[in-house]
């Protein structure tokens, strides 16, 4: 099969893949815009360390996207990291594709290499119980200091219900076509080759092994000769490339050399494979592992490479044919020892002197830059720089701020560039190899589901919607209900090898959830920059609704043009129905591996079925007073559960911004004629209970008034270092609503009756929520205001110059000596 077809299969949000050497623009070209054509956008590549450092050290083209719209991460370990495994997960179910191709274009389109494919649902098998063996394998992979691969960890498991339930196979398991399977990595005593040779319990008539490399003394195979005994070694090997030890070959008295003739030829046979054949079976072992002592290891010793293969157990001869290998195994295909080539070793990748040259891991959140120095290196006799996408300096001020969890931080000022590399400038005028950034807000905004179809249902409400109406609270209500398994994101897990217990043994970073005011009190001032957003709900369905609540007020997500820009990154890559035998060569020429998509579009017929269903939709008065009272009702009872949180406060903000669209200015004073309005404007501004300004003021008590206001119990991820531009959104929105309230046009009666109930709630708010007078005046305060009085003052009836006066004139008082916050 073509590997890379694989990755255009439709049913995961997530993929993880492990490789030794990794080609930047092979990952890029072939296999990411498959994977997020197909709806996967959790995407996580981890290399061996040392080939990272080596990539990007000019073996590879730099990454266009690396950071932003996936994550690489460095593995090292005693030996090499050589496992080559595609672990892909879904709500429905997952795949675990057990390789011997790297991440290179040769590994995807050039070697002739062996892939094998499980595929499991969600409910307890076989299948899905060597997939957990892989989860748990590949977990233990998983740097949790870094906070941006622990994020797409935390998600994935919050997203795979099946996931948290399901148990790992502890030792061979039945598929569901009867034949037995075990997944054999590096990790545990004793190592794979003697694991894979205590899975066979019958004599073994044939060994046969497909390998590209081998040890110079052929200890690997030595033991598994002695341990098998078979009648034949048949080890299948390509004269024309030097890498068998000729001279070894007299250790193994079975062994017989097999010539591969032109069995495809043409292509490097980088595949491993390991053949027990017995009377009724064939044993196999496919995977990462060559034939040497450090990836299979031997009875005494482990091996010291990480390593991932999958055994299988299939009826006899099944193996060979599928590989089409009868033809290479007969007897006119023997090679005479003596006519081979003296075994010559590839110049070995300097790895050590790679190690040296690594700067550490780094990443970026909205303005700060954290890092953690490599082993070797002193910070204070080191600079860092940060360049572009295209390795170029970024002109920019880095300064330190307080370290946590032994990471230096940096603010970045300056410029409005995002870093996508780092590196390090010593004393002596050398500079490290390159590491890179991972975006951790711009990797968030990158990473969501493909829409489900009650997802794209719920959305289509909103399609051509021009004012907020309730419809938005059915959506939300929608959006939430698909994403109820997210509570679990909350405590990150891991899978146990029985469904009991639900801790997290890796010793990652728990982003823990703060209670607001413990988050105000330890939150890093903002900065000015406007340019860099901070979105705490990126990656989650429901940012749709805030992305709809600011093109109402016609205010521009920054991020979301960045993460287009991302995505358009991919549309010259490659086409899905092409296959080349010269894969570098392709890459070089430019060569098209994908196509780009087009969207359906919408027929004037659906869009009139839309506008009618959204017509009958228009709520009356009881309505929308119903829904604030529903929310208050929500909020008291989340409150109480410790539930409360940003999903919370983005409701509070579509409610405000529903009474807001549904106020009217009531009629002209001292005239007889009534102000125009339309059809949606449903709340008076007096002579009613529920006149708008009343509702609003309802509203927010639950949050800010009385002895237990609800924002006291609001919590907020520790993952932020900022308040959140999600958040800041919704305070701001409350302080117009308020200001709007005080200032209505209303008799001086019902003024001094507003002001007399929302004022004490309107003070409160204001400390409770960004509790400094440069905060609370700063841009993106003001401009939401000046946003929302442009969209509804006129029609309420307000002076927006007042409304900007009168928060100015309480942020001035609220700052005075004299004012203290009593609850």
């Amino acid at each position: 099969m073509k590997l890379y077809d694989r990755f255009s299969d439709k049913g995961y949000h997530t993929c993880i893949a492990t490789t030794f050497g990794i080609d930047f623009d092979a990952y890029e070209s072939i296999v990411l815009p498959r994977l997020r054509g197909a709806g996967c956008r959790n995407n996580i590549v981890i290399a061996d360390s040392r080939m990272l450092t080596h990539a990007l050290n000019g073996a590879s083209s730099l990454p266009r996207l690396a950071g932003r719209l996936y994550t690489v991460s460095g593995f090292s370990g005693s030996g090499v990291f050589h496992p080559k495994l595609f672990l892909q997960l879904g709500r429905k179910g997952g795949r675990l594709i057990v390789a011997s191709a790297n991440l290179t274009a040769s590994g995807l389109a050039g070697n002739l290499e062996l892939v094998a494919t499980i595929t499991c649902g969600t409910e307890d098998s076989g299948e899905q119980r060597l997939i957990i063996s892989a989860w748990e394998y590949i977990n233990r992979l998983i740097d949790q200091g870094q906070q941006a691969i622990a994020s797409q960890r935390d998600w994935t498991i919050a997203r795979t219900p099946w996931l948290r339930q399901a148990i790992t196979a502890d030792s061979s398991v039945e598929l569901t076509d009867k034949t037995l399977a075990s997944f054999l990595a590096t990790g545990s005593q004793p190592g794979i080759a003697a694991r894979f040779a205590d899975l066979i319990d019958e004599p073994v008539s044939r060994l046969i092994v497909v390998s590209p490399y081998w040890d110079t003394n052929l200890e690997a195979l030595t033991f598994l000769a002695e341990r098998l005994q078979p009648a034949e070694t048949a080890i299948l090997i390509d004269p024309g490339i030097a890498t068998f030890p000729r001279a070894a070959i007299d250790n193994i008295q079975s062994a017989q050399l097999y010539d591969r003739g032109n069995f495809r030829a043409g292509r490097f046979i980088h595949a491993k494979a390991i053949i027990a054949q017995t009377e009724s079976s064939d044993h196999v072992l496919m995977g990462s592992a060559n034939c040497t002592t450090a990836a299979l290891g031997t009875g005494t010793f482990s091996g010291l490479n990480e390593e991932a293969c999958l055994y299988r157990k299939l009826p006899r001869n099944v193996v060979i044919e599928a590989l089409e290998l009868t033809d290479c195994l007969s007897p006119d295909r023997t090679v005479d020892r003596s006519a081979l080539s003296d075994m010559q070793l590839e110049d070995d990748i300097p790895l050590d002197e790679l190690a040296a040259q690594a700067p550490g891991k780094f990443e970026c959140r909205v303005d700060v830059l954290s890092w953690q120095p490599a082993n070797a290196i002193d910070p204070n006799s080191v600079k860092v720089e940060l360049l572009n996408e295209y390795g170029q300096p970024i002109d920019c001020q880095l300064s330190p701020l307080n370290s946590q969890n032994e990471k230096l931080r940096f603010n970045i000022s300056g410029t409005e560039n995002r870093p996508a590399f780092a590196r390090l400038l010593f004393s002596d005028g050398h500079r490290s190899a390159l590491a890179i950034v991972a975006v951790i807000d711009r990797l968030s905004s990158a990473i969501r589901e493909t829409h489900s179809r009650k997802t794209e249902n719920a959305l289509r409400e909103l399609d051509g919607e021009t004012e907020a109406n309730l419809m938005l609270l059915e959506v939300l209500d929608v959006l939430e209900q698909l994403e109820s398994d997210d509570e679990s994101a909350r405590a990150p897990i891991s899978v146990p090898k029985k469904p009991q217990d639900r801790t997290d043994p890796n010793g990652g970073p728990q982003y823990k959830t703060l209670s607001y005011e413990q988050f105000i009190a330890g939150r890093r001032p903002r900065t000015d920059n406007s340019k860099l957003t901070n979105n705490s709900l990126a990656g989650s369905e429901v940012s749709l609704v805030r992305g709809f609540l600011n093109r109402i007020l016609g205010m521009q997500d920054d991020q979301t043009d960045n993460a287009d820009e991302d995505e358009k990154a991919l549309a010259g890559a490659f086409d899905l129905g092409d296959e080349t035998d010269n894969a570098e060569a392709a890459i070089a020429s430019g060569q098209e591996f994908d196509s780009k998509q087009k969207p359906p579009e919408q027929t004037e017929q659906g869009k009139e079925l839309q506008r009618k269903k959204a017509a009958q939709r228009q709520a009356t008065k009881e309505q929308i007073v119903a829904a604030a009272t529903s929310l208050g009702k929500r909020v008291k009872e989340r409150q109480s559960q410790g539930k409360l949180d940003n999903r919370d406060i983005l409701r509070l903000r579509a409610m405000l911004m529903i009474i807001c669209a549904a106020a009217w200015r009531g009629p002209d004073k001292g005239s007889a004629n009534k102000a125009p309005r339309s059809s949606l404007q449903v709340l008076p501004s007096e002579d009613d209970p529920n006149s708008w300004p009343f509702v609003i003021g309802r509203l927010l008590f639950v949050f800010f008034g009385g002895r237990d206001p609800a924002i006291k119990q609001l919590s907020i991820s520790a993952e932020h270092d900022q308040l959140p531009d999600d958040i800041i959104e919704c305070w701001a929105t409350c302080y117009w609503c308020l200001q709007a309230s005080m200032n209505a046009n209303v008799s001086a009666k019902e003024k001094a009756r507003i002001n007399q109930h929302l004022g004490p709630i309107a003070e409160l708010a204001y400390l409770l929520t960004l509790p400094t007078q440069r905060e609370q005046m700063g841009e993106d305060v003001i401009a939401l205001m000046a946003s929302m009085s442009k969209r509804y003052a006129a029609q309420m009836g307000l002076d927006a110059d007042k409304v900007a006066r009168s928060h100015q004139d309480l942020v001035n008082r609220l700052a005075a000596p004299a004012t203290q916050l009593v609850l």
